[in-house]
C-alpha cells in the first residue's frame, strides 16, 4: 500500500504505519477496532500504539474506565520530519569535524558571515589532545558564535579532555564562561606583551587543520586541512607563546 510505504520511509515500522492508518480511518476508537482494522493481534498492538503515542502521532484518553485513542493530524508527520532535519543540521558540524578525508591532499573550506563562521569552533571536538588559539578581540569572538556558543563547545571539549592554549591581549581581552586559565577548564592562557595589532584570529588543531577568522569588517573564515601548514603555524604560535606572559590561575 502506497501510504504505508510513505510512512515507512518516514521512519515508522510496517505495523506502526498500519496502526496509525487504521486510527486515521476510525477517528477515535478503543483497542479492539484498531487491531481489527490494522490486521494486528490485539495483544501485540499495544506496543505499536505506545510508540506512536511517544511520537505524538496518537493521543489517548480514559472514558468510562476504557482507554480511547485518537490519531493526530497528519501535519504531525511533517513536524517530526522537520525536527529530525533540524537535529541533523544542528550536529552536522560535529560530523564534519570527524570526517576522514585524504590526509595527503590539502582541503580548503570558506565560510562567510557569523552563522557559517561559527562552524569552525566545532573543529575543537575533532582534536585528540589540544587546540591552539590566538584571540585578537571581542569582535572576532562574536564572528564565531560569541560567548554562549563557545560555552557549548567548551563543555563538549572539556568532556573529551581536550586542552586549549590561548594567546589573548590584555587590553582587548575576552572574558566569558569557562574562559579562565587553569585545569578546571582545561585552558592554559597567556597574554601577549607586545599587543600586536592582529585583526584576525587563528586556531590550530592537532587533527592537521588551521583556521583563520576575521573581524566583522571582512566577515569571513578559512579552514585549511594541511598537516604541513599546521606544523608551520604551530612554530609561529610557539614563538609568540614564548614571548607572552602566563596568566595567573583563575585569571581570564
Amino acid at each position: 500500500m502506497e501510504l504505508e510505504n510513505i510512512l515507512e520511509n518516514l521512519g515508522l515500522s510496517e505495523k506502526e504505519a498500519k496502526t496509525y492508518l487504521a486510527l486515521l480511518e476510525l477517528g477515535t476508537s478503543t483497542i479492539k477496532p484498531i487491531a481489527t482494522t490494522a490486521g494486528i493481534k490485539r495483544t501485540a498492538i499495544y506496543y505499536f500504539i505506545d510508540k506512536l503515542v511517544a511520537m505524538g502521532l496518537i493521543t489517548q484518553s480514559e472514558i468510562n474506565n476504557r482507554m480511547h485513542y485518537t490519531a493526530s493530524s497528519p501535519d504531525r508527520l511533517f513536524e517530526i520530519q522537520q525536527e529530525r532535519t533540524n537535529k541533523l543540521k544542528e550536529h552536522l558540524p560535529e560530523l564534519q569535524a570527524l570526517f576522514n578525508i585524504n590526509p595527503i591532499k590539502p582541503r580548503i573550506t570558506y565560510f562567510e558571515g557569523p552563522e557559517q563562521m561559527k562552524n569552525i569552533l566545532w573543529e575543537e571536538i575533532g582534536c585528540t589532545k589540544e587546540t591552539l588559539y590566538i584571540w585578537p578581540n571581542k569582535d572576532t569572538l562574536s564572528m564565531v558564535g560569541g560567548p554562549d556558543f563557545l560555552k557549548i563547545i567548551d563543555q563538549k571539549r572539556i568532556k573529551k579532555g581536550i586542552w586549549v592554549k590561548a594567546i589573548r591581549f590584555k587590553n582587548r581581552d575576552i572574558v566569558f564562561d569557562n574562559s579562565a586559565s587553569g585545569a578546571k577548564f582545561l585552558r592554559e592562557l597567556r597574554y601577549d606583551p607586545v599587543e600586536y595589532p592582529f585583526a584576525m584570529g587563528m586556531s590550530i588543531y592537532d587533527s592537521g587543520k588551521v583556521a583563520f577568522f576575521s573581524s566583522k569588517k571582512e566577515g569571513f573564515a578559512v579552514l585549511i586541512e594541511s598537516k604541513e601548514l599546521e606544523e608551520l603555524m604551530r612554530v609561529f604560535f610557539n614563538l609568540l607563546w614564548e614571548k607572552s606572559k602566563p596568566a595567573k590561575r583563575g585569571e581570564g
